[in-house]
């Protein structure tokens, strides 16, 4: 009897026991072998190019470690006021690689001012490697030009490769011929030429896949700091300007009469007292800019007599991370009545700039490419941000034209006639127009097409809440999205009055107007607004495409005129029964039917 109850308190413990391991195990997991590896204090550091120009008498031994080297930006490297025939000024010029990436580089000798006519008899003497200078080492095979020659051609005196730590040393000699006579003496150079080193990255350093990822780094430039010399290289031509500062010293027009690119994440902005234009393009020449900023000083509060760039029959091209602002009384950019210019906009913004007719005016050719920006302007007048003059054109293919406004017709652009639009692609919205088209409103005889990925959305106006098509302009419609527009508050896509209208694709989710008629036709479009005919007796009929999508419309027509309304099939269309259920009349108390014997849908009482 002892031993079963012995046996009972035993498997009485041993339960007790697994109901307590089981509640203990509950809302936890099970342990797996685990190991874990951490790589801590990863690097992610720029590099720095650093480069540095010291020069020393050409009389001493370059390499010898006490020669004296003296800095080359702390002033001029050649400086002696008593030249005479024979007399010759040689300096060793050292360029350093003071930073930490490879770089190559290039010395050159520029012009800085008016060149006299001295420099026609100083002959320049050019060694590699730099050596101590005697009279004999002076030949003709050492002898690049006259300084004349070489300040007027820009070249390059030296190019070379430098590792990080390295240096390398040149040899200059400036020589006046012995053959100078008299009509030299008093001749003064001045302050006319520079010697500049200029450098950018070497495919040198390794990245995950090779060391060309820099190989195409251009060192055909030349950098500025100031609005002078900015207008110094310009004179000279210089190909590629690169701005190494902010620049805000310009007091004059720049005219640009050749192909130039400016680049360098900078700002250019006009001196107190300068209204004028800043840059002006001449007739078939191209200016490219890059990374630049032109400010035309409106929140310094600069009322601008003259436009940030114009042309008649030039080029602009701005590219990523160019920006044309705050330019209060004139244009951003002016191309012109009829002249032809041109204007690119790639990745580009125009914005922040208010004169009569927005930023932009002409009769010249604009395309807009993704990541562009043309937002925040606004006119005293009609066209927020483009007058387009007739014979233009605009294509936007990426980008986005958002919160524009004019106090007139317009929120964004106003149009004369015969100019032509194309919206492949982008983005125009919250636009505004106290009149008519808070985006665009189109002169006569225009040409619109829309489709792509363009989206035209939230844009606003007392008329027309998106786009106002006046006498005689075609509009097609074969994709993108329009929807959200509104005129006084109430959903409103377009307005038209006289004007040929194609919608063969795409969405129109507001409600628009046609009126007057050169024809509608409708093809396989998602439109879920209400379409309001307002049709003249002579224009009285619609026109279906193959495979039409449904519709709402309303019709509003004297009584007299009501039942000659109709759709009529466009060209290559066949009826297929049940078609006629598509088409919903709002008109109370009439609907769609088809009508066999002329091939037309018409309306009937129900």
């Amino acid at each position: 009897m002892a031993k079963k109850k012995s046996l009972k308190t035993a498997l009485l413990t041993a339960i007790i026991m697994i109901i307590a391991c089981t509640a203990m195990l509950a809302g936890t997991t099970f342990a797996w072998f685990t190991d874990s590896v951490t790589s801590s204090n990863n690097i992610i550091k720029a590099g720095n190019l650093d480069v540095s120009m010291h020069w020393a008498e050409a009389k001493v031994d370059p390499n010898a470690t006490d020669t004296d080297w003296t800095d080359a930006s702390t002033g001029a490297i050649f400086n002696y006021d008593k030249w005479e025939p024979g007399y010759v000024d040689a300096k060793h010029i050292s360029i350093s690689n003071d930073g930490s990436l490879a770089l190559k580089y290039k010395v050159v000798i520029e012009p800085t001012g008016e060149v006299s006519k001295l420099a026609e008899v100083i002959d320049v003497y050019y060694s590699d490697p730099a050596k101590a200078i005697t009279r004999k080492d002076l030949t003709d095979d050492k002898k690049i030009g006259t300084l004349k020659e070489v300040i007027a051609s820009v070249g390059d005196t030296a190019t070379g490769n430098l590792k990080a730590g390295e240096k390398h040393v040149i040899t200059l000699a400036l020589k006046m011929r012995e053959s100078a006579g008299n009509e030299y003496q008093n001749l003064s150079i001045g302050t006319s030429f520079a010697v500049r080193v200029i450098a950018t990255q070497l495919a040198s350093e390794f990245d995950s896949i090779d060391n060309q990822y820099d190989v195409d780094a251009p060192l055909d430039f030349i950098m500025v700091s100031s609005a002078s010399e900015l207008k110094t290289a310009i004179a000279n031509k210089n190909e590629n300007i690169i701005i190494s500062g902010e620049i805000s010293d310009l007091n004059e027009t720049l005219t640009i009469d050749y192909d130039v690119k400016i680049s360098g994440g900078a700002t250019i902005s006009r001196a107190n007292g300068f209204t004028g234009t800043m840059f002006s393009v001449a007739d078939g020449t191209t200016l490219t800019m890059e990374k630049v900023v032109l400010d035309g000083g409106r929140n310094e509060g600069v009322t601008a007599t003259g436009n940030l760039i114009e042309t008649t029959s030039g080029v602009i091209v701005l590219n990523e991370g160019t920006v044309l602002q705050n330019n209060n009384g004139a244009h951003a950019v002016s191309l012109a009545k009829n002249g032809g210019g041109k204007l690119t906009l790639n990745g580009a913004s125009i914005i922040n700039n208010t004169s009569g007719s927005g930023a932009i005016w002409g009769g010249g050719h604009i395309t807009m490419n993704e990541g562009s920006k043309i937002s925040h302007n606004s006119s005293t007048g009609p066209a927020g941000a483009i007058r387009m003059v007739s014979g233009g054109s605009f294509t936007i293919n990426g980008g986005e034209m958002n919160y524009n406004k004019s106090v007139g017709d317009g929120g964004v652009i106003w149009g004369y006639g015969s100019s032509t639009y194309n919206f492949n692609g982008g983005e125009v919205a919250y636009n505004e127009s106290a009149g008519t088209g808070g985006f665009m409103y189109t002169g006569t005889y225009s040409v619109i097409n829309i489709g792509g990925t363009f989206e035209l959305h939230d844009n606003k106006a007392a008329n027309s809440g998106a786009i106002r098509l006046t006498d005689h302009t075609s509009m097609t419609i074969n994709g993108g999205k329009i929807y959200n527009n509104t005129q006084n508050g109430e959903s409103n896509a377009f307005n038209t009055w006289n004007n040929s209208i194609t919608i063969e694709s795409g969405e129109v989710d507001d409600d628009f107007s046609y009126a007057g008629g050169l024809g509608l036709t409708i093809g396989k479009a998602d439109i879920d607004g209400v379409i309001s005919y307002n049709l003249s007796t002579n224009h009285n009929t619609a026109y279906l495409m193959s495979e039409f999508n449904g519709f709402k419309f309303v019709v509003n027509e004297s009584s007299a005129n009501f039942s000659q309304f109709n759709f009529k099939p466009a060209t290559g269309y066949v009826y297929t029964e049940g078609d006629e259920a598509k088409l919903i009349c709002m008109n109370s108390g009439y609907e769609t039917y088809w009508d066999a014997s002329t091939e037309t849908f018409r309306l009937k009482a129900k």
